[in-house]
């Protein structure tokens, strides 16, 4: 009697022990498939940058007027000299600090240069053709704690190109030739540049490496031993034909009125003949 009441126990119990089982294994999901790995970016054309350069010291960005650089660097500078402010006591030595901060600070603005309608000395050096005359342009300049120069281009006060001079060197950030300097920037910049070749005849002055993202358009020129890097405005840089409405006039072109007094006369053989005079009537004047 024992035995029978025993054998449905089991059969219930393993019953049950099935039905609790179940519901743990309707709800194990199957394992989620490994995500698919991301395709490589298609290089562009030379010079098509995929990521974005940006600007130094933080904050620099273009429109900004040359007060507000100005301004932006008064902190640099500040930062800068803090350490030398910590070496010094209160005197003589401090006072020099003080005098040669206030000169740093007071070069961005005492720098400045308006390309109005008279030349400037500027017009001798490498920097001739970053510029127009009597178009709104303007620039100014400070050299950088890393030694290399630093220009400002402005369109009516707001920046919109910086030309820094760097002087190539053995163990330099650049190294010592245009040809190394430049795969440094490919590599910093993620690849080639387009290579625009020297010609006098057009206007090329100087061989140039030219990169491009979506908020710079960027230009190495070979002016070894000095590679000057250039960084503008892309908007503003494909505008300027539009930009520069004044154009140069050419300074060994005559005066008009000149031109007309210094005319020389046209020689009889090349003025038209007079048609012939017709009769009343119809046909030529026949001479007897």
């Amino acid at each position: 009697m024992k035995l029978s009441v025993y054998a449905p126990l089991v059969a219930i119990g393993v019953l049950a022990g099935s039905i609790l089982l179940e519901p743990a294994l309707a709800s194990a999901k199957p394992a989620a498939p490994a995500p698919a790995k991301e395709k490589p970016k298609k290089a562009g054309a030379p010079g098509e940058l995929t990521k974005h350069i940006g600007l130094s010291p933080a904050g620099l960005k273009w429109g900004l007027s040359l007060n507000a650089i100005a301004k932006l660097y008064d902190k640099e500078f500040d930062d800068e000299f803090v350490p030398l402010y910590k070496k010094v006591e209160p005197g003589p030595r401090m006072q020099a600090l003080d005098a040669e901060l206030a000169e740093k600070k007071a070069l961005l603005r005492r720098n400045k240069i308006e390309f109005g309608k008279l030349p400037t000395g500027v017009d001798q050096g490498p920097l001739k053709g970053e510029y127009t005359y009597n178009n709104g342009e303007s620039m100014t300049h400070l050299t950088l704690r890393s030694g290399t120069r630093r220009y400002f281009f402005f369109f009516n006060d707001k920046l919109w190109k910086i030309y820094d001079e760097h002087t190539l060197r053995k163990s330099g950030p650049l190294a010592e030739n245009y040809a190394e300097a430049i795969k440094v920037l490919s590599k910093r910049f993620g690849g080639p540049p387009k290579v625009v070749e020297q010609d006098y005849d057009k206007g090329q002055n100087y061989e140039e490496a030219h990169w491009r993202d979506t908020s710079n358009a960027i230009r190495a020129i070979n002016r070894e031993p000095t590679l000057a890097l250039v960084y503008a405005n892309p908007s503003i840089q494909d505008s300027l034909a539009t930009l520069r409405k004044n154009k140069p006039e050419d300074p060994h072109a005559l005066d008009r009125d000149v031109a007309n007094v210094t005319k020389k006369p046209e020689p009889d053989g090349d003025k038209p003949k007079e048609p012939k005079k017709e009769e009343p009537g119809g046909g030529s004047k026949k001479t007897k």
